[in-house]
Order: structure tokens, then C-alpha cells, then sequence
């Protein structure tokens, strides 16, 4: 009775870490005819934008896959690098390309490690996915210059991955971070009692498990150990009523940041819903911080 106690404790641990490292993905096709029925972008005007497709090799043997929006007029060199969320891919940040595009940037989006059209390797929450960005920055940098105005949006797991970057890239002129954790052991913690109703004195363990899996313990996840380093402007933004990444952990973030900070919060958006809730006092806050960064 122990042994089969045991092992079925083991077998819930590692479901648990899986949740971390093998996320459901949602295929690429289906989650980009989700995203145009839901309308969360002009289909017509993604249609008529020209688009580059290629791909950049991460550091760690696999492909990232790319898609570029090259401005008309952008003789100010401003380019706007987008990171999508957890479990679903490059299609979710297009509603986001039209607000940079709008702006005179030209835009970036791509596929994170394990998700969309890129290669498959364990996901991890932005541990590796910072450094992924980071190549992608040195793409920008390679192809259009050392004066490249660059910005970084992310949105869910890829706002973390932006200010996770951060703290090994200074190159960046400034950031946005849309309803990212401060802390993945923190973020674990509130979903295992909101969602699963399971005891919080597993995680070191899933943890430990984790990093055997995959290389990496939970406590690296943890922007808001290194936002108070951080120079470069960012700019946080959360729903109020985001209950899958709580609030205050934006909240949070930008207490710690000491200074070249912003804060947007949301009435009545979800998670990952503070663009759609409220479309044009997203587009005038993000245009209000980037003319007051990007010099």
C-alpha cells in the first residue's frame, strides 16, 4: 500500500513538472484561426502588410522561427521585438505588431522554444527563452546596425522573458511586460491553490525534478529578483481582474524598479485581455512611454 502511495505521489509530481516543461501547445494553424474569429486583429490588414519569414538559430541546437514586418519609412531605425505567451505562438502578438506598426516601427515576432513553428526543446518559463531573445537581438543588430532603436514587448511568459533579458542585455532602448509573474515558485504556488487545491510543500521538489528534466530550478525564474538592477525604462501592464497571473505581481515589480518606470492597470481585463479591454488607452500609454524612451 506504501509503494503504490508512493508511486502514485511520484507519478502527480511528475505530471506537475510536465505542466512546466511540456505545456499544452496549441497547434499553430488552429490558434491562428482562433485569434482572426476572435477578431483580436484586422485580418485584411495583416493580410496586405509585406512580411519576411526566416529563422534564427538559438545558441541551443534548435530553430527559432521569425516573421518580419518591415516599415514603410523608418529612416529613426526603430524596431519592436514581440514575445508571445505560454502556450500559443507568434500569432497572438500580430494584434500587437499593428500598434508598433502603426508607430513607424518595424516589427519583429517569433516563436518561443517548444511552441509554434519553432524547434521543440522542454520549455522554461524564461530561463532559456532569455537567452533566445537575446539572439534575436543580436539579429536586429547584425542586420540593421549598432544604432538600432530597439524595444521588447511581451505579453504572459514572454513578459518575464522580457525582463528577464534585461538583466543580461542592456542594448534595448526600453520594455513593455504585459501581465508578467514576478516569480515562478510565487506564480506555481497561487495556480496549485487556485486551480488544483493541491499543498505548496511539493514544489521544491517538482523543482528538483525539473532541473534533472530540464536544467533549471524554478527559484531562476524571478524577474523581480533582478528588475532593482535594471536601468532600462519599462513599462508594466496587468488587468486588475487577471486571475491566472495575479496583479500585484506587476505591482510588485515596479515598487522594486527604482526608477525609468511606468504602470498600467486595467479595469476589467483578464489575463492577457488589457489590449482588448481597452484598446486606445493601451495604444496611448505605450506611445506616451516610448516618447518619453526612445531617444
Amino acid at each position: 500500500m506504501f509503494k503504490l502511495i508512493s508511486v502514485c505521489f511520484l507519478e502527480m509530481l511528475w505530471c506537475l513538472s510536465d505542466l512546466i516543461i511540456k505545456p499544452r501547445v496549441i497547434p499553430y494553424e488552429k490558434g491562428f484561426r482562433r485569434e482572426t474569429l476572435c477578431k483580436s486583429f484586422d485580418l485584411d490588414y495583416y493580410k496586405r502588410l509585406p512580411k519576411k519569414v526566416f529563422t534564427i538559430q538559438s545558441d541551443f541546437g534548435y530553430e527559432l522561427s521569425c516573421e518580419l514586418v518591415e516599415a514603410v519609412d523608418n529612416r529613426d531605425k526603430k524596431l519592436a521585438i514581440l514575445c508571445h505567451g505560454l502556450g500559443c505562438a507568434k500569432y497572438t502578438s500580430i494584434k500587437y505588431m499593428e500598434l508598433f506598426y502603426k508607430l513607424g516601427f518595424t516589427v519583429l515576432m517569433y516563436d518561443h522554444r517548444n511552441h509554434g513553428l519553432s524547434g521543440r526543446a522542454h520549455t522554461s518559463m524564461g530561463y532559456y527563452e532569455k537567452y533566445d531573445l537575446k539572439k534575436v537581438v543580436d539579429w536586429c543588430i547584425n542586420s540593421y546596425g549598432e544604432d538600432i532603436k530597439l524595444v521588447t514587448h511581451g505579453e504572459s511568459m514572454g513578459g518575464s522573458t522580457v525582463l528577464l533579458h534585461l538583466a543580461i542585455d542592456d542594448r534595448v532602448k526600453c520594455a513593455i511586460a504585459d501581465c508578467a509573474y514576478s516569480d515562478l515558485q510565487q506564480l506555481i504556488r497561487h495556480q496549485l491553490k487556485q486551480f488544483y487545491h493541491l499543498p505548496c510543500f511539493c514544489i521544491p521538489v517538482v523543482s528538483f525534478l525539473t532541473y534533472l528534466r530540464a536544467g533549471f530550478w524554478y527559484k531562476e525564474v524571478s524577474p523581480i529578483k533582478v528588475i532593482a538592477d535594471v536601468e532600462t525604462p519599462v513599462l508594466f501592464i496587468h488587468g486588475k481582474i487577471d486571475n491566472f497571473v495575479p496583479s500585484y505581481m506587476s505591482r510588485d515589480m515596479y515598487e522594486h524598479k527604482k526608477k525609468n518606470k511606468a504602470i498600467f492597470l486595467v479595469a476589467k481585463a483578464r489575463h492577457a485581455q488589457s489590449y482588448c479591454r481597452n484598446k486606445e488607452e493601451y495604444k496611448r500609454r505605450v506611445e506616451h512611454f516610448l516618447n518619453r524612451y526612445m531617444k
